[in-house]
């Protein structure tokens, strides 16, 4: 089988890297959409963790509430039963010893009245910071769905943007030798997607290291594939570039 053309060969790899460029962009493009998919949901789960961790405080502060009333509560009782027992006793001692018994306990019941104040403004402000940590919520899940949304368009344009450079860069490899697109194809595997460069001023147009006036002649004639002994990439030079 004939050999085709180095120059035209050089001149097909040009095309397929201008398709290339776009389809490694666009792929890795792609490869971020389950990230920005993921942070969304990360986001969103901190947000429950806020409402979470709001209905958890005020279950706090609603047993403690419920503790002091308990306690509250019993000692009313035992106040109620103390003064039930002042008529049976027998001398003014008891009798001023049971009283000042039954003070005692009204004066710790103040203490607990005063708790349980404190208690129920806590569960007012804890009700109202669940209220606003579900508005929060509500708020962020509509604007995520709306960036969800956005985020699986965009998905499905690069799809098609894809499907077509794929379409086109399977027009164009065909036409190229075995041997010649299989360097190009490992140098685009090895250098992210950039395997052929042209030369500027004098330089590799990849890795931008000078090149010795010799390789830059044998790049301009086009008779063979030349490669930056540097980054290993292909270069080319374009007809009209004159050579210093």
């Amino acid at each position: 089988m004939e050999q085709k053309p180095i120059k035209g060969q050089i001149g097909l790899l040009i095309e397929l890297q201008a398709l290339d460029t776009q389809i490694y962009a666009f792929n890795r493009e792609k490869a971020s959409t389950p990230g920005y998919l993921k942070a969304i949901d990360d986001m969103l789960e901190s947000k429950k963790a806020g409402i979470k961790q709001a209905e958890d405080s005020l279950k706090g502060v609603q047993l403690k509430l419920k503790e002091k009333e308990g306690s509250l509560q019993q000692k009313e009782d035992q106040i109620k039963k103390l003064q039930g027992q002042l008529y049976t006793l027998k001398t003014n001692k008891e009798y001023s010893t049971m009283l000042a018994e039954i003070e005692g306990i009204k004066a710790d019941n103040s203490l607990i009245e005063e708790d349980i104040i404190k208690f129920m403004d806590e569960i007012e402000f804890a009700r109202k910071k669940i209220s606003e940590e579900k508005e929060l919520y509500r708020i962020e899940e509509a604007r995520s769905q709306k960036d969800k949304e956005i985020i699986n368009l965009k998905a499905k344009d690069i799809e098609a943007a894809l499907s077509t450079l794929n379409e086109k860069r399977n027009v164009i490899a065909p036409n190229i030798e075995k041997q010649v697109i299989s360097k190009y194809e490992k140098t685009l595997k090895n250098k992210d997607g950039l395997a052929i460069v042209p030369v500027e001023n004098g330089s590799c147009g990849g890795c931008h290291m000078g090149l010795p006036p010799q390789v830059i002649s044998d790049v301009k004639l086009r008779e063979d594939i030349i490669i930056c002994g540097s980054c290993l990439r292909i270069l080319y030079m374009e007809d009209n570039v004159e050579i210093n």
